[in-house]
């Protein structure tokens, strides 16, 4: 058997046939239709009543970031109400080992047993776990440098390159 469907090296998507100069000469307008139909437009999902008031915040506070670089669809709003939870738990979480660290020493990070046995302290736990599931939930969207590096944003039209002062002239006019 030569290979099957997860054989050789993975198609290049049309954007990069088109940017690299055709090298294949394809067919442009083929590759732009392509490009077209794998297309999703952004848009803001509805943010779901049973998130918390913090996450309520994240959420409003990346979501223009989000829609700006097209990279939240309406679909989305499972992960990017995972992400903006995980958030939420964390600064909460942080909070509360700020506090203890400032009434008594070593009481946010360290929880002491009677037996003098020394362990991370449970917030301390929770707090890395909701920093874990964060970060997981939003590499999803770009919101780590190496996750950002795999991501395109949706390009916004360019405009000219040179002014034109006739078409110029005449927009003005006409």
């Amino acid at each position: 058997m030569a290979g099957n469907a997860n054989s050789g090296r993975s198609a290049k998507p049309p954007f990069l046939h088109l940017a690299g100069g055709n090298p294949g000469k394809k067919d442009a307008a083929a590759l732009l239709r392509e490009q077209e139909a794998n297309t999703v437009s952004a848009s803001e999902p509805d943010m779901p009543e049973v998130l918390t008031p913090e996450a309520r915040e994240e959420w409003k506070r990346v979501m223009p970031d989000l829609l700006l670089l097209g990279w939240v669809h309406r679909i989305d709003v499972m992960a990017l109400s995972s992400y903006c939870e995980a958030v939420a738990d964390w600064r909460r979480f942080r909070a509360l080992i700020v506090k203890k660290n400032a009434e008594q020493a070593e009481a946010g990070d360290v929880q002491t047993y009677a037996t003098g046995a020394k362990q991370i302290s449970v917030w301390r736990q929770l707090a890395n776990d909701a920093e874990k599931r964060a970060n997981a939930a939003g590499a999803l969207f770009g919101m780590s440098p190496l996750a950002r590096r795999n991501m395109k944003a949706q390009a916004a039209p360019q405009g000219e390159l040179f002014g034109n002062d006739e078409k110029d002239a005449a927009a003005r006019y006409f």
